[in-house]
This record gives C-alpha cells, structure tokens and sequence, in this order.
C-alpha cells in the first residue's frame, strides 16, 4: 500500500475550522450576526493579509482574524441564502483583489483591513 502524505498541522486545523462552519452557529452565538457585504469584505481582507503574512512573527495572528471572519462571512451567507460555496468563491476572489491593493500600500484598504481586526473578539477563552 502506498505511504501516505502527513498533512500540515496548519491543513488540519483549517479543514477543522471550516467543517465547524456547517455544524455551528459559530458567530452568531458570539454576538450580533455582521450583515454579509460586511462580513464578506472583512474576510476578503483578513484572508489577503494571512497570505501575506505567511512566513512572518504574526502569522499565527493573522490566521486565526482569517478564521474568525471566514466564519462570519459563511454565517452571514447562509442567513442571506447563499451557498457555501458560493461563500467561498467570493471571499476567494475579494482576497485576491485585496491582495494586489495591500501589497500596493494602498491607505483606505489598510484602514479597512484594522477596522475588521479591532473587531475580531479575543480568541484565546
């Protein structure tokens, strides 16, 4: 039988987070549900700066803004109708968009990116 290939443990914890999307209420039960543009917008932003940051000292910060604002954008989807995966191809896309105009310096995204992480509540319970 052939040998397997060890994920990441990074893999895991994001395959872990995102089947906890489907499963809990996850943000909602934290507070009130942000509307989906928004939450759509700060998970692009989130997720463009975790990119970015991959190899940095807050990589691991960076991640876990990622993940909170992934959840809320898929709970916010789903209380607005929208498919998962239709979710995630638009947090895929202002990601990639947000991405081009971080690397650029670019002030209002910037500003916006510390908007959505000032909110982003303590994880470390």
């Amino acid at each position: 039988m052939p040998r397997r290939k060890k994920l990441p443990d990074r893999v895991l914890l994001a395959a872990a987070a995102a089947a906890a999307l489907f499963v809990s209420p996850g943000v909602s039960a934290q507070g009130k549900l942000p509307p989906y543009p928004e939450a759509l917008r700060c998970a692009a932003l989130t997720s463009a700066a975790a990119n970015l940051g991959k190899s940095s000292p807050q990589a691991s910060q960076l991640f876990d803004h990622q993940i909170y604002w992934s959840m809320a954008a898929a709970d916010s989807g789903r209380a607005a109708g929208k498919a998962a995966r239709a979710v995630e191809t638009e947090v895929r896309s202002g990601a990639t968009a947000a991405e081009a105009r971080l690397r650029s310096q670019d002030g209002a995204t910037t500003a916006a990116l510390a908007d959505c992480v000032r909110r982003v509540p303590a994880l470390n319970d």
